[in-house]
């Protein structure tokens, strides 16, 4: 899965940009995935993530978000002619050494691959970032957006695409990501709709559902892209079981919805 995962830094940023923009107008789906460096803050009554409300979780999500920089972007897109694209931008502004993070996932992240010492370096500018998706003409095309496990990674792409701090509330930041993206769905919502069993990682849900070819490795290298990418796949294959009854799970967000 790697040859098809375009990893975009401040060097082929242009020339990536270029391809986005051909692409972009065509899109019918999109996948969403974007790397951070752990979460550092909890709940103040201590309950576990499970156990909160949905305005608690949001509480601890925008905290969060607030406290911590977001490292990649992974962007996967099917057009309406059956070609699939993705790419993984990488980030620039978070230093592994001064910045807030969970050393845990910073060990798992770095075992991805992921390069902190070329980020601060090599990285993109969010601003940048913000405005090649606004100018491509990925949004205007209204295309459906897909996540896994989403609430973190939509409010890190909110924070991006608007420059500002996450709102007060749940119902102002989801009239947010409406008015941005418009249709949205979480496929670990989708998958155990669609199979009780079908539970777990993405890794093991696209393995349910199929959708990676039997004995072939899925790479951890890539992990914003990769994970985009196998979103998206796993998105596909779940619309089309469901069929109409994926709209009853339009914008419910695990982590925040739903667990």
């Amino acid at each position: 899965m790697d040859g098809v995962i375009r990893s975009v830094w401040a060097e082929n940023f242009d020339a990536e940009s270029q391809v986005l923009h051909q692409v972009a107008p065509h899109a019918q789906h999109v996948a969403l995935n974007v790397q951070y460096p752990g979460c550092v803050v909890v709940h103040s009554n201590g309950r576990h993530h499970r156990d909160l409300t949905a305005e608690e979780r949001y509480e601890v999500i925008r905290a969060n978000v607030a406290f911590l920089k977001p490292l990649q972007v992974g962007i996967a897109v099917l057009t309406v002619d059956g070609q699939r694209f993705a790419w993984e931008f990488n980030l620039r502004g978070f230093d592994v050494d001064e910045d807030a993070r969970d050393p845990k996932s910073i060990d798992y992240l770095a075992d991805c691959g992921v390069d902190f010492n070329r980020l601060p370096r090599d990285g993109i500018d969010g601003s940048k970032l913000r405005c090649l998706l606004r100018d491509s003409g990925l949004l205007k095309a209204r295309p459906s957006w897909a996540t896994f496990t989403g609430a973190y990674h939509v409010a890190y792409f909110v924070t991006i695409m608007s420059g500002k701090k996450l709102p007060d509330s749940v119902d102002a930041f989801m009239e947010m990501v409406r008015e941005l993206v418009g249709p949205l769905y979480d496929v670990k919502r989708l998958a155990r709709e669609h199979d009780g069993s079908c539970v777990g990682a993405l890794s093991n849900v696209v393995k349910k559902l199929a959708v990676v070819p039997p004995g072939e490795e899925i790479s951890k290298s890539k992990p914003a892209g990769t994970g985009s990418m196998l979103a998206l796949l796993a998105f596909e294959t779940l619309k089309e079981k469901l069929g109409t009854d994926t709209e009853k799970y339009r914008h419910e967000l695990c982590g925040l919805q739903a667990i």
